[in-house]
């Protein structure tokens, strides 16, 4: 009786220390460490447990706030860098090139198409070939004419004879082909090749005008030479088109007259129309001198120029010069037919 009494007596603490051993067994197989001492990846939120502290898989997802971060993204010469904030998923979302996209390689800003440019006989011209990503490649100007093909520049450096021509490069990427004081024969079609395989070729047509003279007579014919007879009176009309007026350009300056090699500053008077891109100058000289014989030169600034020479007789004049028409009886009718030239012109 003595036993079974002690035994119930002692029942509760072995029962206590039971549940301690259970509890202390489920506890030595789990060990969780604070979240707050895992640093969060920047890429997907994913938690990194040392391997000292692994009960639990090596890898769990952790839900926790992304910090505001700044994106750069280099390729070649050019830097994409934009801010983003994953409260915000829809704003300022950094852009990524395409597989297809331009980015891949060097490519000319303006396209590839074939340009054409106008220039003005005696300007300075610039055709413009700028060129995205360029890395290491070689650029080089060529102008094609007549079928043969004349190397202008290789990168940075001038190769054309032509002192005229060369390469004005202006940062960061556009190699500038620059001509001076274009003539006739800088017409033709000009190429921008970027070293790669299969090259890549920017052309460009370069087209140059000139002011078109012609003297005529006061019947509006073309003449080079000319006979009056002395005390008679020259009127000789100078016709100029594709003038291209300059800005600011005094308008008394578009055309002169010279004879031999002195300027005409009187007998001259001008007609400019500026929408038509033309000008006329009107030469009279009364009465004639035999001083007067000589060439007569009507020159568009220094572009271009026609030249009639002139014949004073002191006499009659021939008879086949006679028959032709060729000079006045009065300086009526020299009026008279200036008017008419004047009015024939500005129809």
């Amino acid at each position: 009786m003595k036993m079974i009494y002690r035994v119930k007596k002692a029942f509760p603490t072995l029962l206590v220390l039971y549940e301690i051993m259970v509890c202390s067994q489920a506890a030595e197989s789990i060990h969780v460490p604070t979240v707050a001492q895992i640093p969060p990846t920047q890429a997907q939120g994913i938690v990194t447990l040392p391997s000292s502290t692994m009960s639990v898989p090596r890898q769990i997802e952790a839900v926790l706030p992304s910090p505001k971060y700044e994106t750069k993204i280099e390729l070649g010469a050019t830097n994409i860098t934009q801010n983003y904030d994953d409260e915000n998923p829809n704003k300022h979302r950094p852009i990524l090139p395409s597989p297809n996209s331009r980015l891949k390689g060097p490519f000319f800003e303006e396209g590839s198409e074939l340009t054409h440019v106008t220039a003005r006989v005696g300007s300075t011209i610039n055709l413009d070939c700028r060129i995205g990503l360029l890395g290491d490649k070689t650029v080089t100007w060529t102008q094609v004419k007549n079928q043969n093909i004349n190397l202008l520049t290789v990168g940075k450096n001038t190769h054309s004879k032509d002192e005229r021509i060369h390469l004005a490069f202006r940062y960061p990427n556009n190699y500038r082909l620059q001509i001076s004081y274009v003539t006739k024969r800088d017409e033709g079609m000009y190429a921008c090749q970027v070293a790669t395989y299969p090259p890549k070729v920017k052309r460009i047509h370069l087209t140059i005008t000139a002011p078109e003279v012609e003297i005529v007579d006061e019947s509006g014919r073309v003449v080079h030479e000319r006979h009056y007879r002395q005390g008679s009176s020259l009127l000789l009309t100078c016709l100029a088109t594709s003038v291209g007026f300059l800005e600011n350009e005094p308008d008394k300056n578009i055309i002169s007259w010279k004879h031999g090699a002195r300027i005409l500053s009187q007998g001259s008077s001008l007609n400019v129309t500026k929408d038509s891109d033309s000008a006329v100058s009107v030469l009279t000289i009364t009465p004639l001198e035999k001083r007067h014989s000589g060439n007569y030169t009507c020159n568009v600034g220094n572009l271009a120029a026609r030249t009639v020479a002139v014949h004073v007789i002191n006499g009659e004049l021939p008879a086949a010069v006679q028959t032709a028409g060729v000079h006045f009886k009065s300086s009526n009718s020299t009026l008279l037919l200036v008017i008419f030239t004047f009015c024939s012109l500005l129809r």
